[in-house]
């Protein structure tokens, strides 16, 4: 099968001319790579650029100052050979722009004067050093909080040893992740090639981010074409993460925006026709990548000559070179100048013929694939003699599409070299990445091809455990990494020890949606001001350190006089390993983190938690194929879903449009789909069918688009329909549905995110909470609408995807709350209505964590506004005052502080499907999916054990809902929260007017049924 490598690549071109390892050695500092600052063990470091023979720059040797704790480099070091002309070099090195006053004396070195600065940018205040030490001067400057750390580095040059002393780590404001922070601090010039080198290690998530528009007091574009120039790249390559993530519509609006600009720029041109080929290619729209590559763009204008030494390294590149060091996925540790405009364009044509080689390839024309690639490959190794680092994603994206192509061609020789040149490359530039899963699973797939089984499942074993180890997650590798799960499922009947190695492969795959969902959760965790939060950063810290190390040691390996500095360097990442793990351990006690982090659960400790009469069964699509892995304290089995992912989601469709159907703005339900109801179940369920009879509770891991329906709503009884059948056709209601044998029927079913969610679910303690109930709901409207104030602003870089104001003119009504408050009586419980009900004063209470069980009734929105929109799911709530927008967003739901047993989101559609347009930030991806991933996982990590979630519209007809909650909480004492849900839900069941599913299957109980309801209460 014909497969598309998503994503293939971004281009951020800077040239290398040295090819010295960036591991750091026991060598004075003006010869080292880094050195400490400050004592063994210190916590922070400088890391540094070498600089070849010609010294083009404005600069002889610079370092950025690297501190653990905090998410950018608080500072540089220079060092000028000649006193005299450095002075006057001095302000183009830098990166920023800083307003300095008088020279002063200073006692950190002999000789040394201070100057007071500020940085014009972020307004922080800064700190600038400059000693002279024979024929160099030496110059440290960076933010004044770290004024200790700055005086060391200046000492360590000045004397050319590491100088022992301690450093204060202290934070600059506590950004959500290294984009926020550049762009918080004005360094927006940073931001495109840190974007650039996650793009290239396969991270599509934390890529986006980078290329997000800034603030809307960020400096005026306007007549400054540096800076078009630069908001068009970044516009560009959002677009291509965007659909890299499998969001098409917004990738297309994007596109047309950048578009849209206008440029005549003969490279921004290049890049957007790239780009758009690539978009087209991730969608398999084959037919319209010639078109758009033979679209054409503006001639070259030549500036600087190739090769010239007047080739400079300016401001961006500049960033670029530093600031990678601080992210732990450089490419750039020895890069030295910056590519011409010729060699850069060169480049970008080379990449455009590898599209086109890619599309030859997939048409079935290999000889001339392989034409139209060699010559890319060619192209890009004209370039600085090969020795522009920043390609090296290129060349293996080039050698592996010139290695299928001679797969297909029979030369399984040469394809099997290509691939695994491909794989060394990758790992050298970019070890322990995603990019390296990638080839890793491209090599097994086709060694699974050549039916090489067992070294095909060695090298899937080996992707399996480095996942796991760096606590990873496989994204966009379907085509790769079903081979892998078939062999499994093959080999089943004869070793049943292969299902936990598929239930282990299983949790390792990730939707790209649900990817995006973790990096924006974990992005607020590291905002945070709590323990968690001063963790999570240090860990992250760590995490780059670790990055930075492994390359050290990759590049060491690989170069000759490298070994001998590879047991400093393992030694190193031994301890940093043990650093993590120690800080893995103590973050795991916080549900806000276990909300965004890749953890696993093997089978057995799995099988452990179960008790008797309950079952565990996961899903998991890759591509067109469905998995299934069950789990019970007696049985255990794994099988391919008989039917394609295509049909089970045309079975899902059929069912959710005979339940709740919106035409025209108005909600219809229509006689359910029992036929696609047992269809399904049959397709789905069946090899375990007879195991399902018999339990009591059922835990459901979904995948595919299994996650727009709850399967209690399954009709597990062939009898059962034929008998409703005949009853409608002896002119009984057709909206009579008992007696069908449906799923949920005395058998509680639990909704799991993951299997270590379910784990941490069950082995929560439960609430300490003073109070049973916090009611919240019903918003206030916005009352009659005037032409121009029809929409307020949900997104101000999304000009034009805003929500209409009409959204709060529908408010749900308290009825529920007020029942449910009644039951709990008012000694115990509270309730926040009307005008009251405002994000702000939500997020404003301190008393939220005193309350066991947390009750929204409102509108949630997780639908696009409009067509290629963002959508940013959120719970609708009354408007407050300054800084109100009158919603309570995923992300600030994330930021709360719950102690509860249960969160209910009695909402529209805060579970359920929302549509193409909906974006990852709701755990949405196109063609369908859910909302779990946003604001069910946020009220998790925001401190809920289990949530209720709706997956349409709660219904107010029959007084459905509120009956539904009335039996809820009117349950005996001691019952399960499964239990009570399930009590509730018969009673409508058996009930001719409410038999119908829409009006008692909707909600879906994610967590662990099995807790207690209201624990204590």
């Amino acid at each position: 099968m014909a497969w598309i490598a998503k994503g293939t690549f971004g281009l951020f071109l800077a040239a290398a001319l040295g090819s010295a390892p960036a591991h750091a050695q026991r060598l004075r500092p003006l010869e080292a790579e880094s050195f400490r600052i400050g004592n063994e063990g210190a916590l922070c470091e400088a890391q540094g650029v070498r600089l070849g023979a010609e010294r083009t720059s404005a600069f002889d040797r610079k370092w950025a100052l690297i501190c653990r704790d905090v998410d950018r480099p608080i500072g540089a070091a220079y060092s000028w050979r000649g006193g005299g002309r450095a002075q006057a070099r001095r302000g183009a090195a830098r990166d920023s722009q800083l307003e300095c006053g008088d020279p002063a004396p200073s006692d950190a070195v002999p000789g040394a004067t201070m100057r007071k600065c500020r940085n014009r940018a972020s307004g922080l205040d800064w700190v600038s050093y400059a000693a002279p030490s024979g024929a160099w001067l030496h110059v440290v400057e960076g933010f004044a909080a770290f004024d200790g750390a700055l005086r060391l580095t200046l000492a360590s040059l000045a004397q050319n040893r590491e100088i022992p002393g301690s450093v204060d780590i202290v934070t600059t404001g506590n950004f959500g992740s290294l984009a926020e922070a550049l762009r918080a601090t004005g360094e927006y010039s940073q931001l495109i090639g840190q974007g650039y080198r996650r793009n290239n290690a396969g991270e599509y998530a934390e890529a986006e981010e980078f290329f997000r528009p800034g603030p809307d007091d960020a400096p005026p574009l306007a007549g400054d074409a540096t800076l078009a120039e630069r908001e068009h790249e970044a516009l560009a390559n959002r677009a291509l993460q965007l659909s890299n993530l499998g969001r098409y519509d917004e990738a297309a609006r994007l596109f047309e925006q950048a578009r849209a600009m206008g440029l005549r720029d003969s490279i921004q041109a290049r890049l957007l026709r790239n780009f758009e080929a690539i978009d087209a290619l991730n969608q398999g729209r084959l037919d319209d990548v010639a078109p758009i590559l033979a679209r054409p763009v503006p001639a070259l204008e030549q500036t600087v000559p190739a090769g010239s030494a007047a080739v400079a390294i300016d401001g961006p590149l500049a960033a670029s070179l530093n600031s990678g060091l601080a992210a732990g996925l450089t490419d750039s540790v020895t890069q030295e100048t910056r590519l011409t405009r010729a060699e850069r364009a060169a480049i970008i044509d080379a990449q455009a013929r590898q599209l086109a080689g890619t599309v030859l390839r997939l048409q079935g024309r290999n000889e001339a694939a392989l034409a139209e690639l060699g010559a890319a490959r060619d192209s890009i190794l004209s370039v600085r003699e090969g020795r522009v680092l920043s390609t090296a994603r290129l060349q293996a994206q080039v050698l592996s599409e010139m290695a299928l192509a001679q797969e297909a061609q029979e030369r399984f020789s040469e394809a099997d070299t290509l691939l695994r040149q491909s794989l060394a490359l990758t790992e050298l530039r970019y070890p322990g990445s995603s990019s390296v899963s990638a080839a890793q699973a491209r090599l097994a797939a086709f060694l699974a091809r050549r039916g090489k089984r067992d070294e095909a499942l060695a090298l899937y074993a080996r992707i399996v455990e480095q996942v796991k180890t760096q606590r990873g997650a496989l994204v966009g590798l379907e085509n790769q990494l079903d081979p892998y799960f078939s062999i499994l499922v093959d080999q089943i009947p004869s070793d049943q020890g292969k299902i936990a190695d598929l239930f282990t492969a299983a949790q390792l795959i990730e939707r790209p949606g649900a990817a995006q969902t973790l990096a924006q959760l974990a992005r607020a965790l590291s905002a945070g001001n709590g323990t968690a939060s001063s963790l999570f950063r240090r860990a992250n810290a760590v995490d780059r350190e670790l990055a930075r190390t492994n390359l050290s040691i990759a590049q060491a390996g690989a170069q000759e006089g490298g070994p001998a500095v590879l047991p400093e360097l393992q030694d190193r990442r031994t301890r940093l390993e043990q650093t993590q793990l120690q800080l893995f351990n103590a973050l795991s006690a916080y549900p806000a983190f276990r909300a965004v982090s890749n953890n696993y659960v093997t089978a057995d400790e799995l099988r452990a938690l179960l008790k008797p009469g309950e079952g565990y069964l996961k899903l998991v699509r890759l591509g067109d194929v469905l998995y299934a892995v069950y789990l019970s304290p007696t049985r255990s089995a794994g099988w391919r879903v008989s039917a394609s992912a295509g049909q089970v989601a045309d079975l899902v469709a059929a069912l959710r449009d005979s339940i709740s159907l919106s035409i025209g703005g108005v909600t219809a339900t229509y006689p359910f789909d029992v036929d696609s109801a047992q269809a399904l179940y049959q397709a789905v369920f069946a090899p375990v069918s007879s195991d399902l009879r018999g339990l009591k509770h059922l835990i459901f891991e979904p995948d595919g688009a299994l996650l727009q329906l709850p399967i209690n709503l399954l009709a597990t009884d062939p009898a059962g329909v034929a008998a409703y059948h005949g009853r409608v056709a002896a002119g009984g209601d057709e909206f009579d549905f008992r007696g069908i044998d449906w799923l949920g029927r005395g058998r509680e079913i639990t909704t799991a995110l993951s299997a270590a969610s379910f784990r941490d679910a069950r082995r929560a303690p439960s609430s300490t909470a003073g109070h049973a109930y916090l009611g919240l709901g019903n918003n206030a409207p916005v009352g009659a609408l005037a032409p121009a104030a029809s929409v307020r602003s949900v997104n101000l870089a999304d000009r034009g995807c805003e929500i209409p104001l009409a959204a709060w003119n529908q408010p749900i009504p308290a009825d529920e709350l007020r029942l449910a408050a009644a039951v709990f009586g008012p000694a115990r419980s509270a309730l926040l209505t009307g005008a009251a009900f405002t994000d702000t004063a939500i997020e404003a209470r301190t008393d939220l964590d005193s309350y066991r069980i947390v009750h929204f009734a409102t509108h949630g929105l997780v639908t696009a506004p409009a067509d290629g929109c963002p959508a940013d799911p959120a719970l609708l709530t009354s408007f407050g005052g300054a800084g109100s927008d009158g919603l309570l967003r995923f992300a600030e739901v994330f930021d709360l502080h719950l102690d509860a047993d249960l969160v209910i989101l009695s909402a529209c559609d805060t579970a359920g499907t929302a549509g193409v347009q909906a974006t990852a930030a709701a755990g949405i991806e196109s063609g369908g999916g859910d909302a779990l991933d946003g604001l069910v996982r946020a009220f998790i990590g925001a401190g809920g054990r289990q949530v209720i979630a709706s997956h349409w519209p709660a219904p107010e007809e029959y007084g459905a809902t509120k009956r539904l909650f009335s039996a809820f909480f009117s349950a005996p004492p001691g019952s399960s929260v499964g239990g009570a849900l399930l009590t509730a839900e018969q009673q409508l069941m058996d009930d001719p007017q409410t038999s119908h599913p829409f009006y008692w299957s909707g909600f879906a109980l994610i967590g662990d049924g099995a807790r207690p309801l209201a624990a204590g209460t």
